[in-house]
């Protein structure tokens, strides 16, 4: 027989794993001990081994459990015919690159013009391979997710710039919604994270209004396991892990921010209590169940919250706690003057009241905690802090068309919260899945 922590070190799994696979009904232990401690036996241990196969294929564990329990109308064969048909999806996409390069290589007029390739020589064959810039960001898209490693040498291999490099990078690892932007270039996103680099916080936001939305969650642990999600340079990161004593995992789409992030850590001296990682917060990588506090400071649009609101649940530990910052109307958005509606019918077209917000909630089945507006000295600090950097940037990019368009975007966000206080802001919200 095996205890719960010696079947999980068998495995190399964490006990948490094997708690929630009871938990769903997946693996039950055989009986339990004295106390109710569960022990489990070698059917219980072969048992596993089969889940472990069978997670290793990339099948979901409802799917896993109806297979081994044999539940009507479904069958090994048949499960492993779906995931083949996933599996062929994605290499009609590997194939479609084979295909492209298999044809570059042969343009060997092309390949002569440079003595070595760079990126406006990629370009050139791509644009006479027929690609449109459409095609080179889904080109990127499919190469990121796939090979994240090896597009990542490919690039360094085309002399491009390590800032460019990080923001191709990110474009391609971000959500898909993201995409979605008004100008989608490469050249584009690496000037709209530059505004941001070298912010105190990436979004309107302060130590004291962290402090209060933490305050809000019910029943945390002493030292809780918090995911954070688009954590930009950390700055709710520091205080997170100063308010909480807890384990933040940190997570962004942007190295650079993380690189800062790390230093920040270090000089705060939360360190140790810090995790660093490059993650899509449209496809979290941890086990189901995972946190007791799951966070999110001004990034969850990028998702869109109703998105955000099903697809991080399941990662809660039952009464864990979510919490957003949004963008929200304070006033009726059909009585708001029309230049502030046109502006955040392209910039957030999913914008709504904070009540909206929460009802949302409700529906996805959460308990709503609390939900305040984050103070106005909060967006004063930060839309100066960017006017110093637009200044700094300016006379390097003014000239060119895509810093000129984000630079005018970023100042008239500004002229317009200015000239229309209280009529928008961030609402925080704190959310609880029911235990």
């Amino acid at each position: 027989m095996y205890t719960v922590g010696r079947l999980a070190k068998r495995h190399g799994l964490s006990r948490s794993t094997l708690l929630y696979y009871d938990r769903i009904g997946l693996l039950r232990p055989t009986g339990h001990a004295k106390g109710e401690y569960r022990q489990y036996s070698e059917a219980d241990d072969a048992r596993l081994a089969r889940i472990r196969e069978y997670r290793r294929a990339g099948i979901a564990l409802d799917e896993i459990r109806r297979m081994l329990d044999g539940h009507a109308g479904t069958s090994v064969a048949g499960a492993l015919e779906n995931r083949l048909r996933e599996l062929n999806r994605e290499m009609d996409g590997l194939r479609e690159q084979q295909r492209l390069v298999a044809g570059l290589l042969g343009r060997s007029d092309l390949l002569a013009e440079a003595e070595a390739m760079d990126k406006a020589t990629w370009v050139s064959l791509l644009a006479s391979a027929g690609f449109t810039e459409a095609d080179m960001r889904n080109w990127h898209v499919r190469f990121e997710r796939s090979d994240p490693d090896r597009h990542e040498q490919f690039l360094r291999a085309l002399r491009i710039p390590a800032p460019e490099i990080s923001a191709i990078r990110a474009m391609a690892a971000a959500p898909h919604e993201i995409l979605n932007l008004n100008r989608e270039s490469g050249r584009f996103m690496e000037l709209f994270f530059k505004i941001y680099e070298g912010l105190d916080r990436e979004g309107p936001g302060s130590f004291a209004m962290t402090e209060r939305a933490y305050r809000l969650c019910r029943d945390v642990p002493d030292k809780p396991e918090i995911l954070e999600l688009g954590c930009g340079s950390g700055g709710a990161t520091i205080p997170l892990a100063q308010i909480s004593g807890g384990t933040v995992t940190a997570t962004e789409v942007y190295r650079p921010f993380l690189d800062a992030l790390i230093e920040r850590a270090q000089a705060a001296g939360v360190a140790d209590r810090v995790i660093a990682a490059v993650m899509d917060m449209g496809d979290i990588r941890a086990e189901p169940e995972s946190f007791d506090l799951i966070w999110c400071e001004g990034a969850a649009y990028i998702l869109g919250v109703d998105k955000a609101l099903a697809q991080w649940k399941p990662f809660l530990k039952p009464g864990g706690c979510l919490c957003i910052t949004d963008a929200v109307w304070l006033v009726d958005p059909e009585s708001a003057p029309d230049e502030l509606r046109e502006f955040w019918a392209r910039g957030y077209p999913a914008m709504r009241t904070a009540e909206a917000n929460n009802a949302a909630a409700r529906t996805a089945g959460y308990d709503v905690l609390g939900d305040f507006t984050i103070d106005a000295a909060c967006w004063d600090a930060f839309y100066g802090d960017v006017e110093k950097r637009l200044d700094a940037i300016e006379p390097v990019y003014g000239d060119d068309p895509d810093g000129r368009a984000i630079i005018d975007m970023t100042r008239h966000e500004i002229g317009l919260y200015r000239r229309h206080p209280g009529a928008y802001s961030y609402q925080f919200h704190v959310f609880r899945k029911p235990s």
